[in-house]
């Protein structure tokens, strides 16, 4: 018994995403199917409100928030625990971000693509803007070509509904089941495109910046006078959110950590712990 809370402990995190996936993702979507639906599109969607519409700014987002209600509410309880506890919706409970994460271990070191080396907030926020006003702009439906959320639980719900295997022989799932792909199950880490694409991502994590500005939340946070600079953090951070400084010490982003504490197993000085304070 000791063994196994040992293990539990260890792999608490994929124990919630498992959870996770089994509350939000087809066979069972116990979450979708307690507002009326089978998937997390509809009034599910925690992300199409927040699009600008072409109906006009106030008119439209009335209208979706009225029509997205349930992702609506969704959005507001995660981005509230972020407040007060970190980002632990995107590291521990999100099925979207978890199931490509999992998918992505299946793949060997070498078929993995890097993406830490992009400057995150920066890109994030750019597309997350272009998101924002793409259909009011008439670029196009951009947020469901490239969205995850509807991606993959057709993906985990394709061998149950024929509709589903269907939807990935249009131009629309097969853009959305490329990004996820390339940002996702191939991307170093599987979180690519939680961290670069995904709208929810990018609210959470300027939550959590802003949060962090505040010392309202718990955050993972490195003691600065413990750590050497060995670097072990920053190898193992799957969305490089983690570098070393000048002084050979490490830096962590707000705006970019998923409060996921990988970086906490690894430090051999253990310097690193999750909780409120200044250290960063």
């Amino acid at each position: 018994m000791g063994r196994i809370t040992e293990i539990l402990s260890a792999k608490r995190r994929f124990v919630f995403l498992f959870i996770g996936m089994l509350l939000f993702l087809p066979p069972l979507s116990f979450v979708p199917q307690a507002a009326g639906e089978p998937n997390m599109c509809g009034k599910v969607c925690p992300r199409l409100f927040i699009i600008l519409s072409p109906k006009g700014i106030l008119p439209g987002a009335l209208s979706n928030i009225q029509a997205m209600w349930f992702g609506v509410m969704l959005v507001a309880v995660i981005l509230a625990v972020t407040y007060f506890f970190g980002r632990l919706w995107c590291s521990h409970l999100c099925p979207i971000g978890g199931f490509s994460e999992m998918v992505s271990r299946i793949f060997p070191g070498w078929m993995k693509i890097n993406f830490t080396g992009i400057d995150v907030p920066a890109f994030r926020y750019g597309y997350f803007a272009v998101f924002v006003v793409g259909a009011y702009a008439g670029i196009g439906a951009i947020a469901c070509k490239l969205c995850n959320f509807r991606v993959i639980p057709f993906l985990v719900g394709a061998p149950f509904e024929p509709a589903y295997v269907a939807y990935f022989s249009t131009s629309m799932g097969l853009a959305g089941l490329l990004s996820v792909s390339v940002f996702g199950f191939f991307a170093r880490g599987g979180r690519a495109y939680c961290n670069l694409l995904c709208p929810v991502g990018a609210m959470d994590a300027a939550v959590n910046y802003i949060a962090c500005r505040f010392g309202s939340t718990r955050k993972v946070r490195t003691d600065r006078e413990r750590c050497d600079g060995c670097g072990s953090c920053v190898r193992s951070c799957m969305v490089g959110a983690l570098s070393v400084d000048g002084t050979l010490k490490i830096r962590r982003d707000a705006l970019v950590c998923m409060s996921c504490r990988d970086c906490e197993k690894v430090c051999p000085q253990g310097a690193i712990a999750y909780g409120k304070g200044e250290k960063r």
